[in-house]
């Protein structure tokens, strides 16, 4: 039995240490966006982002550069913002100038089905985003 143990924990590792991170490069285009609170789940379909003519599209870019093209800041128009990224484990990292700062917005990444999942919780966990993305 602790044989049989054995060789299944050493073959979960080795499925694990060649489990490779997927190839982010290209085009990425928000399709969906959940948000929790106390009070209940909102949840925002792909239907109603077109329906809105939202748009978020994120560029992954080779040597880590990034840039995010969106509407959906409340501004009224159509902003970009360029920096870097990096997906280390299941952590996702943008560097972005934002405002002539550079700031690192951490994304916890989760990546099923070619759908990448990005989830932001608030500090006290109340509160969290997730925003669901597909390559174009």
């Amino acid at each position: 039995m602790k044989t049989i143990t054995l060789a299944l924990l050493c073959s979960l590792a080795f499925t694990d240490l060649n489990a490779q991170a997927p190839d982010l490069t290209g085009t990425w285009t928000m399709f969906e966006m959940t948000f929790t609170t106390p009070q209940g789940n909102q949840k925002t379909t792909e239907d109603q982002i077109k329906a809105n003519a939202s748009q978020t599209d994120y560029f992954f870019l080779e040597e880590g550069k990034f840039k995010m093209i969106s509407n959906m800041s409340g501004s009224g128009t159509m902003d970009t913002y360029v920096g870097t990224w990096k997906l280390a484990e299941n952590k996702l990292t943008l560097s972005l100038t934002i405002g002539g700062r550079v700031m690192d917005i951490i994304w916890d990444f989760e990546f099923k089905d070619n759908i990448m999942n990005l989830t932001r919780t608030s500090p006290d966990g109340s509160q969290k985003i997730v925003n669901s993305f597909r390559k174009k």
